[in-house]
């Protein structure tokens, strides 16, 4: 009798851990599959970050010539000025990629990720990814201001000349450029009278310089991030393996 209750609960016993192990088995497989598609995320977050900032080197560059421009003669400014003062209101409006830690904070994180420091560490990642986001977002005041002065050709032909270029890669991820060198296609008396009704604008001159310091600002945040990022990506790939 004795023999058979032991064989009993020593039959409970190993299933209740067999049971255990199995469990920590499918947990252990389910966190690797969410390291490798957060890191499927930073990547992405790494990519369109350098990218960004490329793009903001590029409407700085021109924002820097505009600026220089302005201490020249009105009979000395052209295409080019109205090119580079149309290009520094230029924005690539900025979200996280943040896809899969949502879906974990969704689902609760504490089960899909046990490790904590882990936890800790992409907690105060996207925390201040966050912040970065709210400082892409600040507008100038001269993205608004300047369409209200510079003529609708002017504005259409550097749209249409030199305007955002789209590029896609396997992975769908969508970069945006700006080219470095472009010509309108405006005759040279729609050019003078686009640069005179575009210099009616009284305020170009400070609204430039603080969309200079803005700019300074959009690449100062994207930069800060470019080393955590891979910082978090080290971290989950030593997980992942």
């Amino acid at each position: 009798m004795w023999l058979d209750l032991g064989i009993v609960f020593l039959a409970v016993f190993v299933g209740l851990q067999a049971d255990t192990w199995n469990e920590e088995r499918v947990a252990r497989s389910t966190a690797k599959v969410y390291y490798a598609r957060l890191i499927g995320d930073l990547r992405v977050e790494e990519t369109t970050r350098l990218a960004r900032i490329d793009y903001y080197q590029t409407t700085l560059a021109n924002g820097n010539a505009a600026l220089q421009a302005l201490g020249e003669p009105e009979r000395k400014l052209g295409e080019q000025f109205l090119i580079n003062v149309y290009q520094v209101t230029q924005i690539w409006n900025y979200t996280p990629q943040r896809n899969t830690y949502d879906e974990l904070l969704s689902i609760g994180i504490a089960n899909a990720v046990p490790d904590v420091t882990v936890r800790i560490r992409l907690a105060n990642y996207y925390v201040g990814l966050e912040n970065s986001r709210l400082i892409q977002q600040d507008r100038m005041p001269i993205r608004d201001n300047l369409r209200r002065y510079m003529p609708h050709i002017a504005q259409n032909s550097v749209r249409r000349n030199c305007g955002d270029i789209f590029t896609s890669g396997d992975d769908g991820v969508v970069i945006i450029t700006l080219p470095e060198e472009c010509e309108l296609d405006l005759d040279p008396t729609e050019i003078h009278e686009s640069v005179k009704k575009t210099l009616y604008y009284e305020d170009l001159e400070i609204d430039l310089t603080q969309a200079l310091a803005d700019l300074e600002n959009k690449l100062l945040s994207l930069s800060n991030y470019i080393a955590p990022t891979e910082e978090v990506i080290a971290q989950l790939e030593l997980l992942a393996d």
